[in-house]
């Protein structure tokens, strides 16, 4: 993974208008019925009608700003730092600022332009790709030069702001949750009476806290199928489903160049300089690549190597299985919180045990030994969520959200409670394509001067190739 990332993104882009101009057909991501789609990661309940909305049509139209666990708010806006201490070493502590661009990337891009290990920058939890987010991250023991070093520090697609000083780090779960705030464009005009009756409704009753689309990897929602292959102890069978095995959602353009790079297989190489036509989509999968070059057979060390997607997939499965439970909401009595697949207490492993025998995993709890980063703990997830201090707006094109969800849950999951929601190519007809400043329009803020440090064109991105992995 290079420096590099905003300008690969770039490079790609121009790519596919390419192909938009000579063969668009090869950019349409497949239709697929929401339905399928939330059967296939474990959302098993029916929905009733819901109008069509569609979702981040530009960056700007999906902002996530991170809440500290006393509650203070990592707002998007640049602001006016702290005074430099007297004193070193100390923790700098600073709001991360991105568009496009995953919360592990930007760390990355961060410690290699720093020269320092990744593990040393903390965080409290991960955000999304296709949004402008805001968090806290901390760098433990930093004296002043370092510090200089920081503040000099300028990428394409993320900058650091609102710089205070301390001690200690972040570490990830060390938030109280986030703020969001979302434009959904519609077909019709929405009823003020009928938007304020359904958010009524959900804040007296909550609504059922599914991981959603996202947690399983866009466009291909496969990443609960990696997790289950290494659960079974099926490294190799992970990592070339990883490489090869096409997505749900995946546009044919990409799926094409998959189905290239298997037909090569096992010339590391040539698949290797298959995946490089786009580097950009294919960016974790290079990364895997540069590993089993020099190792073409050690499936093991190519999932240690790859430990932060590792992780992802096994929790994806997890994920699923929590789904799957909590789709049995109408017909078993729920706790308030459910323990996660991989805990360390045998008695919370017989809540999934009927679909761990379906899928074959026995003692799963051995086939992850090998990697030492997997660590067995009880991890409570609540069943419902309450969300708070929700605001909305209605627009002539669609509505624009903002409410406060403590960690753990989904902004994607409380808007399934009331739209269908659509995204990626073709764009449906009927949407419409008029920018907001969504938090202007709340009185919550702006995103005016992000544009000026970051630039307008990032702003305009398109959703060609679009990919949460």
């Amino acid at each position: 993974m290079e420096n590099s990332l905003f300008d690969l993104f770039q490079e790609e882009k121009k790519i596919f208008e390419e192909y938009k101009e000579k063969n668009p057909e090869l950019l349409f991501s497949p239709k697929i019925p929401e339905r399928e789609i939330f059967s296939w990661i474990g959302i098993k309940i029916d929905f009733p009608y819901r109008p069509k909305g569609y979702l981040r049509l530009y960056p700007q139209d999906f902002i996530v700003e991170e809440i500290s666990l006393d509650e203070k708010i990592s707002e998007i806006e640049p602001k006016e730092s702290e005074e430099i201490p007297q004193f070193s070493p100390f923790t700098l502590y600073a709001n991360l600022v991105k568009v496009g661009i995953s919360t592990s990337e930007a760390i990355f891009s961060l410690a290699r332009r720093l020269n320092i290990n990744p593990n040393k920058i903390g965080y409290g939890g991960l955000k999304d790709i296709n949004a402008i987010t805001s968090q806290k991250i901390s760098f433990p023991n930093i004296d002043l030069q370092l510090l200089e070093e920081i503040k000099k520090i300028s990428f394409p697609n993320f900058f650091l702001t609102d710089f205070s000083f301390g001690k200690g780090t972040l570490a990830p779960g060390q938030i109280f949750g986030n703020r969001f705030t979302i434009f959904i464009r519609t077909k019709e005009k929405l009823e003020e009476g009928w938007i304020s009756q359904k958010l009524e409704k959900i804040k007296k009753r909550g609504f059922l806290n599914f991981y959603g689309p996202q947690r399983f990897g866009t466009p291909r929602f496969l990443a609960h199928r990696f997790g289950k292959l290494i659960l079974q102890g099926k490294y190799k069978d992970a990592i070339l489903a990883f490489l090869f095995q096409p997505g749900l959602k995946e546009i044919p353009l990409i799926k094409n160049c998959r189905n290239e790079a298997k037909s090569y297989f096992p010339n590391w190489e040539k698949v290797e300089k298959c995946f490089q036509k786009f580097p950009y989509t294919f960016r974790q999968e290079l990364r895997l690549l540069s590993y089993l070059k020099h190792h073409p057979k050690n499936w093991v060390g190519a999932l240690v190597f790859l430990k932060d997607q590792t992780t992802l997939w096994v929790y994806a499965y997890a994920s699923y299985l929590f789904n799957l439970l909590l789709s049995l909401e109408k017909k078993i009595n729920l706790p308030s919180e459910i323990p996660l697949l991989l805990s360390d207490e045998e008695k919370n492993l017989e809540l999934y045990k009927s679909w761990l025998v379906r899928d074959e995993i026995e003692n799963f709890i051995e086939k992850i030994k090998p990697f030492r980063f997997l660590i067995l703990k009880k991890r409570l997830v609540k069943s419902k969520i309450f969300p708070r201090q929700i605001q909305f707006k209605i627009l002539p094109e669609g509505i624009i959200l903002s409410l406060i969800l403590e960690k753990g849950a989904y902004a994607t999951t409380f808007l399934m409670n009331l739209f269908e929601i659509e995204t990626g190519e073709p764009l449906p007809e009927w949407v419409k394509s008029q920018e907001y400043d969504i938090k202007k329009e709340l009185q919550i803020g702006s995103v005016e001067k992000i544009k000026k440090i970051l630039g307008q064109d990032i702003f305009k991105i398109s959703k060609l190739g679009e990919t949460d992995s």
